[in-house]
């Protein structure tokens, strides 16, 4: 039992502890970046690029589609179409 209590006692202590992050801030927004780009997909359909934004929660999921300010309807001036 006491085993067991120390062990529980010598987790806790690691959890409250925590991880100190070395990282600057530029290299922190540099992996925050590269996780949201790895999320994001290109597709196209009835002639427009779209970019879809997948996020697990759970079970795989959408969490945001948009129309691709690239699209090259936005060249044309064709907004809407």
């Amino acid at each position: 039992m006491k085993k067991l209590f120390l062990t529980i006692l010598a987790l806790l202590a690691l959890t409250l502890a925590g991880c100190e992050d070395n990282r600057t801030p530029e290299q922190r927004q540099k992996a925050l970046d590269a996780d949201i780009a790895c999320h994001i997909k290109e597709f196209n359909y009835k002639g427009h690029r779209y970019l879809l934004y997948q996020r697990a929660f759970g079970h795989a999921g959408v969490a945001d589609i948009t129309h691709d300010p690239d699209c090259p309807c936005h060249e044309k001036g064709d907004n809407n179409e």
